[in-house]
């Protein structure tokens, strides 16, 4: 009778766990740098070049503009910005990059901080 409550112990112990941990918010995939992606960030990485870029380049910085990325989406301001206020470069490295012009559409003056900060990863000379 022990083994059999231990047993159940152990699955009881299991469900909880994988009831806790949602589908899709954990995942092995990790940057070369060693930054732990969830599955929808490494898609994420997949689609956007300027942040498979930095993956490689500044991977201690990925973390911080991941972060920035999904704050931006996730609380959009009420302010918009037209597409004349970009540059060339900038303009470019929205459409080359759908979560960057997700962020931007979201919260155009917030975003400015964050196409600079990956500007300047990628070797760029800050504008300020």
């Amino acid at each position: 009778m022990g083994r059999r409550v231990r047993k159940s112990v152990w699955i009881a112990l299991a469900s909880i766990v994988f009831t806790l941990v949602a589908p899709g918010t954990v995942s092995a995939d990790a940057t070369p740098g060693g930054v732990a992606l969830s599955s929808a960030e490494a898609t994420m990485l997949e689609a956007n070049p300027a942040l498979s870029a930095l993956a490689t380049t500044s991977p201690q910085l990925l973390r911080q503009v991941l972060d920035r990325i999904a704050k931006l989406i996730a609380n959009p301001s009420d302010a918009r910005g037209g597409l004349q206020q970009l540059t060339e470069e900038d303009w470019k490295l929205l459409q080359q990059n759908p979560a960057l012009f997700q962020a931007w559409r979201s919260s155009p003056e917030a975003s400015a901080d964050l196409l600079e900060l990956i500007r300047v990863a990628a070797g760029g000379k800050p504008r300020k």
